[in-house]
C-alpha cells in the first residue's frame, strides 16, 4: 500500500471511533418551533410547551391574492427587438422561376458481394455483370463512380463523379 492510503485509513479509523464513542450526552436540549411573532396575544397560554394550540390560516383562493388570471396579461420582462422587420410579401404577379428538375440517378450498376479488412484499411468486392471489382476508400471507378467512404456496414459512393470535380 502506498503512503497515501495508509494515512486514509488511519483517519477513517479515528473519524470512525469519533463518531462511535463521542457525543451522546442525552443531556442534550430539545428544541421545539415556535409560534411566529405578531400571531399571538403575547399570553402564557400561547407559549410553547404550555399545550396550546398553534392556528394555521385558512387557505384562499390565488385570484383573492394577486388578481383574476384571465385579466390584463403583463410580461414579467418587457423585450424590445433590434431586429429589422421582414419585408413584406412580394407582390402576385411577381414570379419565381421554378427550379430545374434533379438529373435521374441511374440504376446502381454493381452488386456487392462483400468486404474485408486488409493492412487496416476496408475493401469492399463488387460484381458487375461477369467482373469482379475490389475498391477502397477514393478510389475512382470508371470515371464516373468515386468510393468516398467506406464505414461498415455503409459504403459511400459519389456520383457523377466528373461533375463534382468541376
Amino acid at each position: 500500500m502506498k503512503r497515501k492510503h495508509i494515512i486514509l485509513a488511519v483517519l477513517f479509523v479515528l473519524s470512525a471511533g469519533v463518531l462511535a464513542f463521542a457525543g451522546k450526552d442525552p443531556a442534550d436540549p430539545l428544541v421545539e418551533a415556535s409560534p411566529r411573532a405578531g400571531t399571538g396575544t403575547g399570553t402564557s397560554a400561547e407559549r410553547p410547551g404550555a399545550g396550546s394550540v398553534v392556528s394555521i390560516a385558512a387557505l384562499r383562493r390565488r385570484a383573492e391574492l394577486v388578481g383574476p388570471a384571465g385579466g390584463e396579461h403583463h410580461a414579467l420582462f418587457g423585450s424590445m427587438s433590434i431586429v429589422p422587420p421582414l419585408p413584406s410579401a412580394a407582390p402576385a404577379d411577381a414570379r419565381i422561376p421554378p427550379l430545374p428538375p434533379a438529373p435521374p440517378v441511374p440504376n446502381m450498376p454493381f452488386t456487392y458481394l462483400g468486404k474485408e479488412e486488409a493492412e487496416g484499411q476496408w475493401e469492399v468486392y463488387l460484381a458487375r455483370g461477369d467482373d469482379t471489382l475490389i475498391v477502397h476508400e477514393h478510389m475512382v471507378i470508371d470515371g464516373a463512380y468515386r468510393v468516398d467512404a467506406i464505414t461498415p456496414p455503409t459504403m459511400k459512393l459519389v456520383y457523377p463523379f466528373a461533375i463534382a470535380m468541376h
